[in-house]
């Protein structure tokens, strides 16, 4: 030792108790390193996986799509709005407003909801 004030003799065997309680920290230690471990190893497996991973993009079509709505007496589009696979267009006419969802692949209306003024 590099303490002068203790001598390497002096050192005392240590009892049962203390080499179990010894171990058993030594037991607990390996076990955290494990987990510490394993979730590092998840952590770069995911990162690697998100890297690696090739995007699919749906091939864009050589023909467009060419589709017409009609539109009642007096009404106009108000508002479009796409997201993902799916058109929303809102249109006012005289009557009120009119909301329709369209399948943007197909192009049919998938809902409708008519707004009118109350009674």
């Amino acid at each position: 030792m590099t303490n002068p004030n203790f001598a390497e003799d002096d050192e005392k065997p240590l009892d049962a108790a203390q080499l179990r309680l010894q171990a058993k920290l030594k037991k607990l230690l390996l076990g955290s390193t494990l987990v510490m471990v394993l979730g590092f190893v998840a952590v770069f497996a995911a990162i690697f996986y998100r890297v690696t991973r090739s995007e699919v993009k749906p091939a864009a079509s050589e023909h467009p799509i060419v589709a017409e709505l009609p539109l009642p007496e007096g009404a106009h589009v108000a508002a479009t709005r796409l997201d993902g696979d799916r058109l929303t267009i809102t249109m006012e006419s005289p009557k009120g407003a009119t909301i329709l969802i369209l399948d943007v692949a197909t192009m049919k209306a998938i809902r409708r909801l008519e707004l009118t003024a109350g009674k």
